[in-house]
């Protein structure tokens, strides 16, 4: 399973689903799915978002977990 790691990267920011959304220059479904770790899917394009602006590497927005 792909986990999604952006709630923590959030709230280690302070940031909300609206911040995110204008931050990351994506949108809001987008968004409030990420905030939630709710995501079925990513693009490459909002993964690189996320990445610049939490100043990360894809392995700290995502992650493999084994089931």
């Amino acid at each position: 399973m792909i986990k999604v790691k952006v709630p923590e990267l959030m709230k280690a920011k302070g940031y909300n689903a609206t911040d995110l959304m204008r931050k990351a220059n994506i949108a809001y479904g987008t968004a409030l799915r990420l905030s939630r770790g709710e995501a079925e899917a990513i693009s490459f394009e909002v993964l690189e978002s996320l990445c610049k602006l939490f100043g990360v590497k894809v392995e700290d927005v995502i992650e493999y977990v084994e089931e």
